[in-house]
């Protein structure tokens, strides 16, 4: 999507995938979705953007969530409460993949506290301070303030701590369907996830 908005909108993502909420609720729906791949212009901001998610989310994915109805769940709670806090707060939904890239990292340096993290083979920081540089990269590249990243901390604050205390949970429905129709998929996830253990 983003090379899409480079090539033919002069850089800026395809407007028909932002997120509008008055094209949502004129049938839209794919926007609550599509709003999510929007890392911003094509530059060092998205290319460290993509690295974090890449290497978190699959971490994550892989090391922390044996099915991946779980790791659903937790996505899916991370965009839900997004999109209703901007639709509460009329902030400006830009750059969601960014804040969600802001939330799954705050998860992944609590689940390991600690751990000492190499930032681009430049200096060391512990994996609980990894979002706070998250916000400052944020700041220094984008010239702006990190009031929507802050959101993604504040979100995975409250999934991490609901998650150990089982108030979120993934519905037994879904692990049923999972387990009962993962068919092929099923069998590749556990031969991948292999790699990770």
């Amino acid at each position: 999507m983003t090379l899409l908005g480079y090539a033919t909108q002069g850089g800026d993502f395809p407007s028909f995938a932002t997120l509008d909420f008055r094209c949502v609720f004129r049938g839209q729906i794919w926007r609550l979705l599509t709003g999510f791949l929007n890392y911003g212009p094509f530059g060092l901001s998205y290319l460290l953007t993509t690295q974090f998610v890449w290497t978190y989310m699959s971490a994550i994915e892989r090391l922390n969530h044996p099915h991946p109805t779980e790791f659903f769940v937790m996505l899916l709670t991370g965009m839900s409460s997004m999109l209703l806090s901007y639709l509460l707060l009329g902030l400006p939904p830009q750059l969601l993949a960014h804040n969600l890239s802001t939330f799954l990292v705050y998860i992944w340096s609590r689940i390991h506290e600690g751990m000492e993290v190499n930032l681009m083979e430049l200096f060391n920081v512990k994996a609980e301070y990894l979002p706070w540089f998250f916000l400052l990269q944020t700041f220094l590249l984008e010239g702006q303030l990190p009031t929507l990243d802050l959101l993604g901390i504040v979100f995975g604050h409250v999934y991490y701590h609901w998650s150990r205390e089982g108030v979120i949970t993934t519905p037994g429905w879904m692990m049923r369907i999972w387990e009962e129709r993962g068919g092929r998929w099923k069998r590749e996830y556990e031969i991948i996830g292999q790699d990770f253990r």
